[in-house]
């Protein structure tokens, strides 16, 4: 649980430093989820140190009737393995990665 005096000073701060907030937590559960199925690589790794490994920017639609449709842009990573392609979402921010 949160304690209340950190929601009510998050209430206080401007834009940008809520994108901020929410960015990383974003790759926070974004590196839970992967860690916790095993599938998609740790963070600031995509694919095996040997693969090649392609960093693209995507606009991505939600899916919802939403007016900011597409949304972005986010960085992802692409890697072969086991014949199959695989991919891994970054985030909005690219030096969070060792590449």
């Amino acid at each position: 649980m949160i304690p209340k005096y950190i929601l009510e000073e998050l209430a206080e701060e401007d834009l940008p430093h809520l994108i901020e907030v929410r960015d990383y937590l974003d790759r926070l559960i974004s590196d839970r989820k992967a860690s916790s199925y095993g599938s998609a690589p740790k963070a600031g790794r995509c694919g095996d140190r040997g693969a090649s490994v392609t960093y693209r920017q995507e606009w991505v639609r939600c899916g919802k009737e939403c007016k900011s449709c597409p949304h972005g842009p986010y960085w992802y990573c692409y890697w072969k393995e086991d014949g199959k392609t695989r991919t891994r979402y970054i985030g909005k921010v690219l030096k969070e990665i060792v590449l």
